[in-house]
Order: C-alpha cells, then structure tokens, then sequence
C-alpha cells in the first residue's frame, strides 16, 4: 500500500513538469521550421555580402603582459595544466582576422617526444553580447600529410573538414588533460608516425608556422569549391554552396543538432578503438588524467605515512607548489572480519597570486593509490579564479585564506594502525554489541581550529551512520 501511494505520489508530482517539458518541446518544434526559412533568406545573402576570411591571417605574437585578465586566466590554467605531460610553450598570438567581429587569443604548446602540438583559444567577441568561448584544440602530422585534430569546441563548424583533416569534436571533454590523453590513445593506436618536422619549427618563426597551417586548410577548401578568391586581394568567400550549407548548419535549432552529431560520431570512433570517453567528462574528481604502477619496491601500504611518499611524488610532477589538505582511505571487512585498507585518496591543492592582475587562482586535485592492484593515479585539476576590483579589496582577499590549513604529517601522528582499533572499539560500544558495524572510511584532516583530527565513519546493519573523531596528535577521542 505505501509503495502504490508513494507511486502516486510521484506520478502528481511529475506530470505537470512532463507536460511542461513535452509542451515547450511542441512549440520549439512547430515555430522552427519557419525560423530556420527566415534565417536562410536573411543569413545566406549577407554572409555573401560580408563575411571575408583571409587566404593567409595575421598572428600577431604578444607577451604574456598583453594578455587581458579574461583570456589570461584561461589561457594560463590550461597550459598549467599539459605541463605535467611535457607540453612547451611556445608563444601567445592575437588574430584580428578569423572571426568576424571578434578577436582571437591563442597559446601554443608543443610535445616534441609524440609530435603533438596544442592550441589553447580564447575568443572575445566585440559586439552582439556573444558570451566569450574557451576551447583546447589537439593536433598530430603524420608523414603521408594527413593531420588528425582533437578539440572540445562547443560550437559547430560551418564547413565539413577538408580530406586531409581528419578532426573529432568532443565537446563534454572540457578538461585539456584528459582532452590531451583521448588524443594520444587514439594517435597510438594508429599504424602511422607522427611527422616531427610538423611540430618543430624555427623558434623565430612561429607565427609564420600558425599562419601555414591555417592557410592549407583554407586553400583545401577553395579547391573543393566551399571558397572563392575574392579578386586581387588576400581573402576568400564563401561559395553560394558554401554559405548555403554554413548558415544551415549554424542556425537555430540545428546547430545543437550538428554539435551534438559530431560528438557523438567522435565518440564511436574512439570507442571502435576501446577508448571510452565517458571516462573523461564530468566533474574534475572523477576524470583520471594519468595512471602509473607504484614502484616494484613498494612494500604494504598500511598507513597514511606509508603512501604519502608517493603520492607526494606524483603531485610534485603535476603541481610541483601543490600541498596536502586531506587524505581519505576507503575502509572494509575481508573474509575473516579484520579490517581491509582500499583505496587511498590524497588531496593537494595550491593557491596562486598575481598581484600584477590582482588575481587568485586555486587549483586542487586528488593522488590515488591502490596498493591492492599496485596503481597510483592523478585526477583532473578543479580551478576557480578570483579578481580583485581595487587594490584594498586584493589586500583583504591575500590576508583572506581560500581554505582550511595544510595538513602536515610527522613522527608525532597517530597514523590508521594506532587509530583504527581505538575507533572500532568506540564505534562497536556505539553500535551495541548484538548489532554488525561495515566500516566505510578513514579520513585525516586539520579543521577550522587547527586541530588535526581523524574521522572513522561505519554503518550499522539497519543503514544507521555512525562516526567517531580522534585527535590525530595523542589518540583521544573527540567526539562520536
């Protein structure tokens, strides 16, 4: 009887947004076809009329200084974080001339051991409120010319790819670093070499190897009859053809369609390829960026101790000013009753600041060690950015502390082989002794008081939660 009322209950309350839902979708759909008509007839004789591209922009190169805050910030995460996998920068460019009405800032990075280059775009439109886009963009030469591009663009191009560009558009993968690593497992998976001399152009000439790659895909173009020559002069136009199937693919509501389309055909190659990019979307915690075997030395991992040593090791690599704010082991029975130590998670975080921009950015991440399948492997960076408006706000945001206080370790700590029978007895007498306790964790952090306490956590067997606090200097219990 409660399931059928509690059925009920849930079907009143749905139903209404149900219908909701399907009659918006009704309306969207039943106005579009008019509104896609009226955006053909208007958006294919202007695009003739006005939108020029040129057969070879200009890439202006820049100092890192002339960068504006918005794209400084954006720019400057992402390349952060490819440097842990080798990544180079090589310069930052402006182009006034690719987008129309807008203005492109650009990072390259390159990766000379697998011939992968990276370009990390910012694009700030001047006019028309467009919200300004971010996106990451992956490229390899091969040695037959053909070159293989991974981005996360969330836009949809307006032309189909030239035959030598073969490019997969993945744009859930919002994380370079994992973008990065979709790209080089499909690259390795490949029969064909990556050519070096595609990514290793003279270091005077950069903006010069910029301007040659985008030149080859706009003469590719033109001669499949998508562009024209404009006459006597240095730019291009779309064909009838060309704005034709460009402002079909741009206009509403077939530009999510298209957008939604590439990302799902990106997704079945990598896929036919046993690449699963699931596992890259999502929040930052759950994306696993790099995966290493512990060493062969490693003896058990029994304490927080005993793993940090190498969960320390893999941060320094990824974040070498990152420091420890907590560690999180995952707790269970093995076949005998005795308490089995799972998963280890350490947590870094690290807080810049650029007093030039008056800027504040924090970055953090989590080390994970499984010491049963002998695997340590680093997540995806969380990143937020803070600006202050003058200089008395940046002063009180420096002496303001993001978070709570590093946590150290020392010989003074009362690590999990002293802690947990101490909370397993407090939790049992908690618990009574005619009922089962399934432990579930561990966690290690200093609280806002500066105390470094322990948390045991565990489940009775009718799904009540218990807890109990030790203070991780002397062993006594805090609070349960």
């Amino acid at each position: 009887m409660r399931q059928r009322l509690l059925s009920l209950l849930r079907i009143a309350v749905l139903l209404p947004s149900a219908l909701l839902v399907m009659s918006i979708r009704l309306i969207k759909w039943s106005i579009a076809p008019l509104a896609l008509l009226i955006q053909m007839l208007i958006g294919v004789p202007l695009t003739l009329l006005r939108v020029r591209q040129p057969v070879r922009p200009h890439f202006i190169s820049l100092t890192e200084a002339k960068l504006p805050n918005a794209a400084w910030i954006a720019l400057t995460d992402s390349a952060e974080a490819l440097t842990a996998d080798g990544f180079i920068h090589q310069g930052d460019f402006r182009c006034d001339e690719m987008i129309l009405n807008a203005v492109l800032w650009l990072r390259l990075l390159a990766q000379h051991e697998q011939g992968i280059k990276a370009m990390i775009a910012y694009v700030q439109f001047k006019t028309g409120g467009h919200p300004c886009q971010q996106f990451a963009s992956f490229s390899t030469d091969f040695a037959d010319g053909r070159v293989l591009d991974t981005n996360n663009l969330n836009l949809p191009y307006s032309l189909p790819a030239p035959a030598y560009l073969a490019r997969l558009q993945l744009k859930d993968v919002w994380e370079p670093r994992a973008l990065y690593v979709l790209h080089r497992e499909l690259v390795k998976s490949l029969s064909q070499s990556a050519n070096q001399a595609g990514i290793k152009p003279a270091d005077s000439d950069l903006a010069t190897f910029l301007a040659d790659s985008y030149t080859r895909e706009i003469q590719a173009l033109t001669q499949q009859g998508w562009l024209r020559r404009v006459a006597d002069q240095n730019q291009v136009h779309l064909s009838f053809w060309g704005a034709l199937i460009g402002i079909w693919r741009q206009a509403w509501p077939l530009a999510s369609l298209y957008l939604r389309a590439a990302d799902r055909r990106s997704r079945q190659l990598l896929a036919a390829r046993d690449i699963d990019v699931a596992k890259f979307t999502g929040g930052a915690i759950s994306i696993i960026v790099d995966r290493q075997p512990l060493p062969a030395e490693t003896g058990a991992i029994t304490t927080i101790s005993a793993g940090y040593e190498y969960a320390q090791s893999l941060a320094q690599h990824t974040d070498p000013g990152a420091i420890l704010e907590s560690v999180v082991v995952e707790l269970d029975l093995d076949a005998t009753g005795a308490v089995a130590l799972g998963e280890f998670r350490y947590s870094f975080r690290n807080c810049k600041h650029q007093s030039e921009r008056r800027i504040r950015r924090l970055r953090s991440f989590d080390i994970l060690l499984d010491p049963t399948a002998g695997l340590m492997a680093v997540t995806a960076m969380e990143r937020e950015a803070e600006q202050a408006a003058d200089e008395s706000e940046w002063q009180s945001m420096l002496k303001d502390s993001p978070s709570q206080p590093p946590l150290r370790l020392g010989p003074w700590l009362c690590d999990l082989d002293t802690v947990l029978p101490i909370a397993l007895k407090a939790l049992n007498a908690c618990a009574n002794t005619q009922q089962h306790i399934q432990v579930d964790s561990a966690s290690l952090y200093t609280d806002e008081d500066g105390t470094l306490r322990w948390q045991v956590v565990a489940w009775m067997e009718n799904d009540t939660p218990l807890h109990v606090m030790v203070d991780a200097r002397n062993g006594t219990i805090i609070d349960f």
